[in-house]
C-alpha cells in the first residue's frame, strides 16, 4: 500500500460488455490523462487492475489540483488530506502543480515538501490550518517555485515569511496574495513588515495584492527591489493613491490595475 494513505476500495470487477481492462497502458494514461486527480482516485482507478497500474504512472501526477473539485466540499479534511498524499507517492518525486482549497494542514505541506522538490506552482485557497511555520517547511523546500497564490489563508503572513519565501524560492516570478477585509484593522508597523517582505522577490514578473493594507511608499520599495516586474494589479487595496507621483513610478509595468480603476467597472 502506498505510503500516507490509510486504505483505499479494493478493485472491483468491470462491467459486462467490452473488456476495458485489454487496453494498452499508454491508451489508459492518456484517457486518465483528461481526468483530475480526484476522479482518478474515487473511481476510474479502482476499476480493476490494469486501470489501478495505469493511474499509478508518475506522469499522471504531475499536477494535482484538489482546489475545484465539489468533492473538496463534501469530504471531510482527513479524507482529502490521505487523497492528496496518495497523489504525491504516485508522482514519485515528479509533481510540479498541486492546488488545494480548505482541508490543507501544515502536516500535508511537510509531507509535500519532503517528496516533491520539483514543485513549480502552489494555490492554496482558504487554508485556515497552514501556519508560517507549515508553510516555511515548504517552501526551504521548494527552490524551483515559480508561481505562488495565497488566497485567504490567514495564517500565512508577516515580513519575514516573505523574505523568507523570496529567499528560498529564487525563481519565483509569479506572487498572488489575498487578504480578509478586515486585515484594513492591522496595526501600521505590522502592514509595513508584510508588505516590504515582497520586495525581497528580485525575479518576480506579476504581482497580484487583494485586499491589502499596502500604501504608495511600500508600493514604491516593491517596485525598487522588484526590477523585472511587468504586471501589478492592485485591487481593493485603498491605501494606495493613484497620484501623478505613483504612475510616474509605474510607468515601466506593462499591464497595470490600480484600486480607482476596479471601481470605475
Amino acid at each position: 500500500m502506498e505510503s500516507g494513505a490509510s486504505s483505499l476500495p479494493e478493485p472491483v470487477a468491470p462491467a459486462a460488455g467490452r473488456d476495458w481492462s485489454e487496453l494498452p497502458l499508454d491508451a489508459l494514461v492518456m484517457v486518465f490523462a483528461r481526468l483530475g486527480p480526484v476522479e482518478i482516485l474515487m473511481g476510474s482507478g479502482l476499476v480493476c487492475r490494469s486501470w489501478l497500474q495505469a493511474a499509478k504512472e508518475p506522469e499522471l501526477w504531475r499536477s494535482v489540483d484538489m482546489a475545484e473539485h465539489k468533492v473538496v466540499e463534501e469530504k471531510k479534511g482527513d479524507v482529502l488530506c490521505k487523497m492528496a498524499k496518495v497523489a504525491v507517492d504516485r508522482s514519485k518525486g515528479k509533481m510540479e502543480v498541486f492546488l488545494g482549497k480548505y482541508f490543507v494542514t501544515d502536516e500535508l505541506l511537510k509531507y509535500i515538501a519532503d517528496r516533491s522538490a520539483s514543485l513549480k506552482i502552489l494555490n492554496l485557497i482558504s487554508c485556515h490550518e497552514v501556519s508560517n511555520k507549515g508553510f516555511t517547511e515548504l517552501i526551504t523546500k521548494s527552490p524551483l517555485l515559480e508561481d505562488l497564490s495565497l488566497e485567504l489563508c490567514p495564517k500565512i503572513g508577516g515580513r519575514n515569511m516573505y523574505e523568507a519565501t523570496g529567499k528560498s524560492c529564487p525563481q519565483l516570478k509569479h506572487f498572488s496574495l489575498r487578504r480578509e477585509c478586515f486585515r484594513f484593522s492591522l496595526n501600521y508597523s505590522r502592514r509595513v513588515a508584510e508588505t516590504l517582505g515582497i520586495a525581497v522577490m528580485r525575479e518576480l514578473r506579476s504581482l497580484t495584492l487583494i485586499s491589502s493594507n499596502i500604501t504608495n511608499d511600500e508600493l514604491g520599495a516593491i517596485l525598487d527591489g522588484c526590477p523585472r516586474l511587468e504586471v501589478l494589479c492592485l485591487r481593493d487595496c485603498y491605501k494606495v493613491i493613484a497620484d501623478g507621483a505613483l504612475r510616474a513610478k509605474c510607468a515601466r509595468i506593462k499591464t497595470l490595475t490600480l484600486p480607482d480603476e476596479y471601481e470605475r467597472q
